[in-house]
């Protein structure tokens, strides 16, 4: 991103930075999502091993079963919440920070 020249600008870069780092984690993060939601959702029966017990052969079976795309199941209302929560995350950080730098003074600008 080019460098911002006014304090809007910087804001809207901080916000884009954010949005693009919610967006990155959401897509690394859904499958294990699918599959912890698969394994907590499995019936327990006594002396039967669950179809989804552990968490990378679950990603395997699911994939083969299902396809990849099974995967992201749920991606889009995830990723249209966490995407801007990043963007606003980073957007607070940077204020907080600034206001502590402001209150503390030289040594921590």
């Amino acid at each position: 991103m080019p460098k911002a020249e006014t304090p809007g600008g910087v804001l809207f870069n901080n916000f884009v930075s954010g949005s693009v780092g919610g967006f990155i984690g959401t897509v690394l993060n859904t499958p294990f999502d699918v599959v912890k939601s698969r394994i907590q959702g499995a019936t327990k029966i006594p002396g039967v091993v669950p179809k989804y017990n552990w968490t990378y052969p679950s990603l395997l079976l699911i994939a083969r079963e299902e396809g990849p795309a099974a995967l992201y199941k749920g991606f889009l209302p995830k990723v249209l919440r966490l995407a801007p929560g990043g963007g606003v995350l980073l957007l607070v950080v940077e204020a907080t920070l600034s206001a502590f730098r402001k209150a503390l003074g030289p040594p921590y600008i």
